[in-house]
Formats: structure tokens, C-alpha cells, sequence
């Protein structure tokens, strides 16, 4: 498809001053997938199908294995999270509903004082942020216990406040239910149920590059980490629109309930389960960043179509190109 202006500006900008960019774009219209895919000095390749580390995307698969236990009464969306977890002390907990919509009331990340001075010593010692996988080990499941009993919640209404750990512990307690673990039970659902390929949780090789040009390897998970239910996703640009198909063509009719308003949001968003549900416009959409790569996937629920985005830079502007083509290019 030809781009618009609006979308040729975003590529321009991610390109800029950039040496080593792979860049892959996929659209999803009037039922076909068309993929792009860039490489350095903005050459298109006609042969490339990347797998990408998509960071949080992940959360929108753990929010859908999370409808599909719904659906077959395995889990109850308003129940508290003790219900799930034994062990803890009896007091308030956030549903399961507040932890897929990131208003239970725990913190953005999982650190203390005590845990951030040895990971900071790591990633000096490895090069820094975008080489080393912050959530990797930490917090193991003796240490997101302890944040549980520890962090002391009152029965009230929070605020959206973006939660690593409360995605987390919604993952863990469908890695609980399915009775084989988080990891094993995603990447069986992804085969089995979403029919998809080269999506999964674990790790790739791909190169990805940091602000200084410097190449940087994937962020590293392993099986046990509890914070992989948040971000431990790769995949490629055409899994991630026949995942967007799948949320669009009714046939996994659970996946529906994802994009209804759950919770609220930033300022011109609600929350669907772990999707963001734009308030001007009926598009659902989530971004993913993991050292460095960077990755959007967007879906417009009433045109049904959809974009997915993906780069080796961290801290770029996927989510801009994604919405300049949802916005401008697929709108209607």
C-alpha cells in the first residue's frame, strides 16, 4: 500500500541518524496482510520475516488466555487474588479485573531500595539498560510473595497506574490454574489455540542498537522469571496481524470481552483487558519495549484492520507510525 504523508514523515524520523535500523510493518485490510520490511539506509528487503522481542505486547496474550479461562469458569474475573494464591495474609486484595486493568493499587515496577542497588551494579558491569533484562531473577516467586504480604492495599478505587507487577501476578495465577506454569501453558495456548508459528516466550538472537549506535543482544528470560507474563513475548510482524484477525473475526468469541471498558485509563483511554481502548476513535492498541527493540500493535474494531509495528532501537516512535497509519491510511 502506499503510505501517507503523515506515516512516510514517522519512518523518516525512526530513521534519522540511525545506522543499523530493521524495521518491519504489517497491515491488515479487507481481510489481507501486506508486510514491509526495511533495512539500513531504508532499502526495502522482500525476503525478511524478522522475529522481534515485543515486550508488553505480552500482556495482551496473557489477558487472552486470561478471557479463555473466563469463558470456561476456571477463573472469576471479579474475585480477589487470594482466592488464587494461598498463603497470604486475610485482608484486601485487587480483583483479577484490577490487575489486568492496571488500577489494583501496586507500584509500576517491583523494586525496593535493596533490590535496585545490585541490579543497577549488574547492568553498569553488562552496558547498561538496554543490554540487560531488569526482571530477569527478579522477583522470583519467594520475593513476589513477600511484595503481596507486605504491600498493604485498601478496599478503595486506584488510579491507572502502568503495573509490571500486577500484570505479573495476573499471569501467575494462570500459569496456577492451568496447572503447568505460566511459560508452558502460553506457549501452548499460542500453538494450539491461536494457530501461530513464530510467537513465543523465551529468547532470540536478533541485534538490536542503543542511542550511541552500540549493538545490544536481546534481553535474556528464563522459564522461572515471574515478570514474563509482562514482557517475555516475541514474535513477527504477521503473527502479531493474525492476532489481530483473530480479535476482529469473532471465531475466538472471548477475545471480544478484551476490548470492552474495564477499568479506566490515561487521560483519552480506558482499559479493556490489557488493551488501551482509544475514546475518540474505536481502536484498541499496546506498545512493547524490551532494551532495545520496540514494538505497536493497533486494531481499528469497526473498519477492521490493524497495523503492527516493529524495530531494533529502543526508545523509538513505533506506536507514532502505527497511529499515522491506523489514523491516516486506514481510517475508514
Amino acid at each position: 500500500m502506499k503510505y501517507s504523508e503523515a506515516a512516510l514523515k514517522e519512518i523518516d524520523k525512526l530513521y534519522n541518524k540511525r545506522k543499523h535500523v530493521e524495521l518491519t510493518v504489517g497491515v491488515l485490510k479487507d481481510g489481507r496482510t501486506e508486510i514491509h520490511h526495511w533495512g539500513p539506509n531504508g532499502e526495502e528487503k522482500d525476503d525478511e520475516m524478522l522475529v522481534y522481542p515485543v515486550g508488553s505486547i505480552c500482556k495482551l496474550f496473557t489477558a487472552s488466555l486470561l478471557a479463555k479461562y473466563l469463558m470456561e469458569r476456571k477463573l472469576d474475573l471479579y474475585a480477589p487474588l487470594d482466592t488464587y494464591i494461598p498463603g497470604l495474609p486475610r485482608r484486601y486484595y485487587p480483583t483479577l479485573e484490577k490487575l489486568a486493568t492496571h488500577t489494583s493499587g501496586y507500584t509500576t515496577e517491583p523494586y525496593t531500595l535493596l533490590t535496585t542497588l545490585p541490579f543497577f551494579l549488574k547492568m553498569n558491569q553488562e552496558g547498561g539498560l538496554f543490554h540487560t533484562n531488569p526482571f530477569r531473577g527478579y522477583p522470583d516467586e519467594e520475593d513476589m510473595m513477600k511484595i503481596l504480604r507486605e504491600t498493604v492495599l485498601e478496599d478503595k478505587p486506584y488510579p491507572f497506574v502502568y503495573s509490571n507487577i500486577g500484570m505479573s501476578v495476573l499471569g501467575y495465577i494462570v500459569g496456577k490454574v492451568s496447572g503447568e506454569g505460566f511459560w508452558d501453558s502460553m506457549n501452548r495456548y499460542i500453538k494450539e489455540d491461536l494457530g501461530l508459528k513464530n510467537t513465543f516466550l523465551g529468547n532470540v538472537d536478533l541485534i538490536g542498537y542503543d542511542r550511541k549506535d552500540q549493538p545490544c543482544r536481546c534481553w535474556q528470560w528464563e522459564k522461572e522469571d515471574i515478570i514474563a507474563p509482562a514482557g517475555a513475548l516475541n514474535s513477527t510482524a504477521e503473527d502479531l496481524l493474525q492476532f489481530a484477525r483473530l480479535n476482529l473475526d469473532g471465531s475466538l468469541p472471548y477475545l471480544a470481552f478484551c476490548h470492552t471498558i474495564h477499568g479506566p485509563c490515561e487521560k483519552n483511554a480506558d482499559s479493556g483487558l490489557a488493551w488501551r481502548l482509544e475514546k475518540d476513535a474505536p481502536i484498541s492498541w499496546h506498545t512493547g519495549a524490551a532494551g532495545a527493540f520496540n514494538a505497536f500493535l493497533g486494531i481499528n474494531r469497526e473498519t477492521k484492520t490493524a497495523v503492527a509495528v516493529a524495530a531494533n532501537y529502543g526508545l523509538v516512535n513505533a506506536e507514532e507510525i502505527g497511529f499515522a497509519i491506523l489514523r491516516n491510511d486506514l481510517a475508514g
